[in-house]
């Protein structure tokens, strides 16, 4: 949770508290991917599918980090103020992205029963276990935990956490470099650290899996860039999304996949699509692969940092090949 973070829920408990769950409205206006040639949608081995800018006069709305997105087009996201957010997505006859509908807001709960606040609520990764049991990962306070929200986020208002612990040395990481991404594989969880816990050395992305021994994997990045989303292909492999910031250079954006087998012998990724300020870009952190209409389906989600100057992007893409 960034500092601007802090600041919304300092002012929010300032108004008299969190009004609870409950729908709110978000706008969505469509984006190009290219905003100097707004007919291109070839993006490396991606291709445009859509694109909006999510707004809300809701505060509390913003700092999105995490989403799952299934075949009908709901969703369910997390933020790193510790919200669940869900809706569905609504697509044209050609299966473009068009808008957001049903859209609805919750605080996460501690085991307490309260609302996470401070430190405990900076959310970052997402994980649909199954049978309405989802895996998020928290930076800052680092931990894993298993919420059981249903499977449409019917229980998200009420849904208490279950610690599921972490990776060895979780407690090591980086305040504001933890497990930023997760991603269900078969027979368990991937855990995906965001930076190198000594700089120059490789990312570390763990497989926990049900009942064994957790496995560390070595990651090789380009220098500066974090793990931010990840997510499993119908095949299989893993899609990695890597985020790159700098004053001096802005936003630089990289899509890449891989699979256990490659990262087990160290094999470097594939990357898939490059981009930077000269096409629709962000604070991107969240990744899913979703079938919808048919087609396999790439989404990415900006977290804005609840600031005027950045967006909250969600954006999609199919993926050559699948």
């Amino acid at each position: 949770m960034k500092r601007l973070v802090l600041i919304a829920a300092l002012a929010l408990a300032a108004c008299g508290g969190d009004p609870g769950p409950g729908a709110i409205d978000v706008n969505a206006d469509p984006v190009a991917l290219h905003p100097d040639a707004p007919d291109r949608t070839d993006l490396g081995s991606l291709t445009w599918r859509g694109g909006l800018v999510l707004t809300s006069d809701d505060e509390r709305f913003g700092g999105l980090s995490a989403i799952e997105v299934y075949e009908d087009g709901f969703f369910i996201a997390v933020s790193d103020s510790a919200y669940w957010i869900t809706g569905t997505m609504t697509f044209d006859e050609d299966g473009t992205l068009t808008g957001l509908e049903d859209v609805s807001l919750a605080p996460m709960l501690s085991a307490l029963g309260g609302p996470l606040t401070g430190t405990a609520a900076d959310a970052e990764g997402l994980a649909d276990l199954g049978g309405g049991r989802f895996a998020v990962s928290f930076e800052r306070e680092h931990r894993i935990e298993i919420y059981d929200i249903g499977e449409r986020g019917e229980r998200m208002a009420t849904a208490l956490p279950e610690n599921f612990g972490g990776p060895p040395g979780i407690e090591r990481l980086r305040n504001n470099g933890g497990v930023e991404a997760l991603a269900t594989v078969p027979g368990g969880l991937m855990a995906f650290i965001e930076y190198p816990i000594i700089d120059g050395r490789p990312h570390t992305i763990w497989h926990l899996p049900d009942g064994g021994a957790p496995e560390a994997h070595d990651f090789h990045a380009e220098a500066g860039f974090g793990l931010t989303g990840a997510d499993v292909l119908p095949d299989g492999s893993i899609l990695l999304l890597e985020r790159f910031w700098s004053r001096d250079i802005g936003n630089r954006i990289r899509v890449a996949q891989t699979d256990e087998a490659r990262l087990t012998a160290g094999e470097p990724a594939t990357i898939l699509a490059a981009w930077g300020t000269e096409s629709t870009i962000d604070n991107l952190e969240g990744l899913a692969v979703a079938e919808v209409n048919g087609e396999t389906r790439l989404f990415l989600l900006s977290d804005n940092n609840y600031s005027g100057e950045q967006r909250s992007l969600l954006l999609s893409f199919t993926i050559e090949g699948y």
